[in-house]
């Protein structure tokens, strides 16, 4: 029998992390009677997005589109019963990353200015190599718990743990901090200014079986 003598655990460990990199995710609206106007509108505020965004420190590789799309728009006729056209509208999602976690709030106003019409959302994640970095130490941590519970199990029970026979990662994930309630707006030309973001933690979650 594989399992005669032996003790099965899990380990978890679970932390908070501070961010380091931010994501904006700003889109672009436009509608018009044809889907052509409503694509070269849309194009126009977008580019102006982009400039004002590039203007403010954001490097080429640090805007990329995350969804485009150009949709007929319909609404319901009460007096007719039926849905009637309304022409199209042109949406542009895009994802601005930034590693100065203080200059959300700047890259905030400079979108909405230029034209973006929603944010979409902020979030505050780590970076690949900070990622890195925090699974290793997450993983020790995980190892170290079922090693405890282990030695406890089996100090319970007067037996005696000789050596590892297993060990397997069961979940490693990363939780970021996301604000999706930031819609803003312009009104006859002034920006209503966004509340000053604060980044939050980032969870940190393991497991592992021994």
């Amino acid at each position: 029998n594989d399992q005669t003598n032996t003790l099965n655990v899990n380990g978890l460990s679970e932390f908070d992390v501070a961010p380091d990199v931010a994501k904006i995710r700003f889109r672009v609206e436009t509608q018009s009677l044809t889907a052509q106007d409503a694509a070269d509108r849309n194009r126009g505020i977008a580019n102006s997005v982009a400039q004002a965004l590039a203007g403010a420190g954001v490097r080429k590789d640090e805007l990329e589109t995350a969804d485009y799309r150009v949709e007929k728009v319909q609404e319901w006729d009460p007096e007719h019963n039926k849905m009637v056209d309304k022409g199209y509208r042109a949406s542009n999602s895009f994802v601005v990353t930034s590693h100065n976690l203080e200059a959300v709030g700047k890259l905030l106003d400079v979108g909405v200015q230029a034209g973006a019409n929603n944010v979409e959302s902020v979030s505050f994640e780590l970076s690949k190599e900070r990622e890195k970095d925090v699974k290793t130490e997450a993983l020790r941590n995980a190892a170290r718990n079922a090693y405890e519970k282990a030695e406890a199990l089996a100090d319970g029970t007067g037996v005696r743990i000789v050596k590892v026979k297993s060990i397997s990662e069961n979940n490693f994930y990363i939780q970021p901090f996301a604000r999706y309630d930031l819609a803003m707006s312009k009104a006859e030309g002034a920006m209503v200014s966004p509340t000053p973001i604060s980044p939050g933690a980032v969870k940190v979650n393991a497991q592992v079986s021994v």
